[in-house]
This record gives structure tokens, sequence and C-alpha cells, in this order.
């Protein structure tokens, strides 16, 4: 969720290993990306394995975006009881675009290895660069319980791991990326990032927070809508969702809601890569390419709705058997 961040997990370059011939091989740049969680601790949702096979990615994908739907539904829905379609399909567009953007679809990683863990990244040594505030709270939630969330690798006593996503200085985590410095006193607090659910509950409220009151003062934000005396408003959601994003999420201010617009913006490639990655949703034809990570071809049923939400945004439709089969 900050600027600073952003980036860091995408200029990563791809690296697999393989011990075998044939076997699925193991994505090393991921490596680079998690924290190496404490395997006593009870997680809830999908976990993503690099070194599973084509169905079982799939499966992930499928999974994670069925959840994606339901907690964007859930938080959308104002907007469709108020006849705004667009509005409420923007939304669950946006839902799908963040996390990609964000944690390239990854809360949770299950890997092998006695090589995974990196003692610099669990011990706080990465965050600790990055201020005493950060790794004061990097030490208060992940590190001083009975059962620490994120323990020393040394003390981690299995081969078989399970990870959480983490941006480049270690102070973002999950698949929202969200900042330990300023969301400690309820995500970290609540241990909110021990359930998929739970993070995706919190990162879409978070960017609520900048899309209704942009929605509300719309004529506001020139890049948005259009507005005068002998103009009817016209709203591009598109343009709602970019700005949505780069004000409140990665600026953290939705008084740079337009800054995507502004072709002087010193981070016009930040925008520039959450728009490509828009695109992919918008674009959807039943295979999601993940930057990095998997090329996900979603159920059938989950991929119907997907394109069901982007056709209903981009014409303003209300079709929508296909979303509301995998609402139930």
């Amino acid at each position: 969720m900050t600027t600073k961040l952003l980036g860091t997990i995408a200029a990563l370059s791809l690296v697999t290993t393989s011990a075998f011939a044939g076997e699925p091989a193991r994505n090393k740049a991921l490596d680079k990306m998690m924290y190496t969680i404490n395997p006593e601790i009870a997680l809830a949702g999908p976990v993503f394995r690099d070194q599973g096979d084509a169905a079982s990615k799939n499966k992930y994908g499928s999974d994670l975006v069925r959840l994606i739907l339901k907690e964007a539904d859930r938080q959308g829905q104002k907007y469709l009881e108020a006849g705004d379609t667009q509005a409420y399909y923007a939304i669950l567009t946006m839902a799908l675009t963040v996390p990609m953007q964000e944690g390239l679809y990854i809360q949770y990683r299950g890997v092998e290895g006695s090589d995974v863990c990196r003692t610099e990244v669990n011990n706080g040594d990465l965050v600790k660069k990055a201020g005493e505030t950060n790794y004061s709270l990097f030490n208060q939630y992940f590190k001083t319980a009975e059962k620490p969330f994120l323990p020393n690798c040394e003390n981690i006593k299995t081969d078989k791991l399970t990870q959480i996503i983490r941006g480049g200085d270690g102070t973002d985590l999950s698949l929202m990326q969200v900042s330990i410095r300023w969301h400690f006193d309820d995500f970290l607090a609540n241990k909110k990032y021990e359930s998929v659910q739970s993070t995706l509950e919190y990162g879409i409220g978070h960017l609520m927070k900048g899309f209704n009151p942009v929605y509300r003062n719309v004529t506001e934000y020139k890049c948005i809508a259009e507005s005068g005396l002998f103009k009817k408003k016209k709203v591009s959601y598109i343009n709602l969702i970019r700005g949505v994003w780069a004000g409140q999420y990665n600026s953290g201010s939705i008084s740079k809601t337009c800054r995507f617009d502004d072709s002087s913006s010193p981070y016009k490639h930040h925008d520039k890569g959450f728009e490509k990655n828009l695109n992919k949703i918008l674009d959807f034809k039943g295979t999601l390419s993940v930057d990095m990570v998997a090329d996900f071809k979603l159920e059938q049923e989950v991929a119907d709705a997907v394109m069901e939400v982007t056709s209903n945004l981009k014409a303003a439709t209300n079709n929508r058997t296909a979303l509301d089969k995998i609402l139930k």
C-alpha cells in the first residue's frame, strides 16, 4: 500500500530450479519475496505451490478468485442496490486487479527445501533497515508470542514450509501488501494476515475508503468525470479504478487520485504497471497470466463469472447468471 515498495516484487527476475529432470521447478524468485511462517500456526485460505502441477495451480487460482469476488460483492452491494451497476462491477474489477498488482495473487506459498527460509528476513535484519519503528512493530507482532508467527530459521525443524509474501524491505505483507507501519492497530493486532478471507476483507475495505468519497464527489476529478453547465455527467469507471489505486491505495491520499493522468508524475511507471494488470482483467478470456508466477486457467464457472463482471462493466449491463452461481 505504499509507493516505495511498488515495483520491487515485479523487478525481481524469474529463476527456477529443479533437483531432478521432470520434477516441477521451484521458483527461486519467490524465495526472495517471502517470510517463512511458523509451522504450528493455523492458517486459513488457499496455498500456492509453485512446485505443483498445472491442475493444482488452476484450482488455486479459481479458489482465490471465488474469494475475491465474494468479498467484493459484499462490500459493493450498496451500489448495486442503488442502481449503479457500473460502480458495482468497477468494485469487483478493482478487487480482481489489486491483488495481482500488489501480491502476485499469492498470500501463502507452500514449498519444500532446507534453503528456503532466509535468516536475515525472518530474524528482522531486513525490516530493521526500514527504521526502528518498523522493526519494533515487527518484533511486537511477529516475534514475541509463545508461538511466534515468524520464528528464526534455525528454530524451524521441517523442510515442508508455508510462507507469506512480503514487499522488498519487509514492511508490507500479504497478497494485498498491507503496511505493518500504518495498519498495525487492526490488521496486525487482530492477526488478519492469518486468513486470506480476512486479508481480502481488510484490503478491499481500504480500497473502499478511497472509492466511496471519490465516487460521491466524482465531478471534482477531471481525470474521471466531465460535467458542466451544458454537459451531462459522464464517468469513466475504468479511470475511477485507476484513480482509487493511485490515490488511496498506493499514495495513501485521495488527493493523488488523478496521479495516473499526469505524464510528468514520478510514479507514472507504477501507474502504467497497474494499468497493465487492469487490462489483463478487462481482457480476460479464461486464463489469468500473473507475472513471474503462473498462468491460471480458471475453472469454467469461475471464468464465466469474471467475464460477466468485465462485460457488464464495459457495456453497462447487469447479466449475472454465472456470477450469482459462484456467489451462493
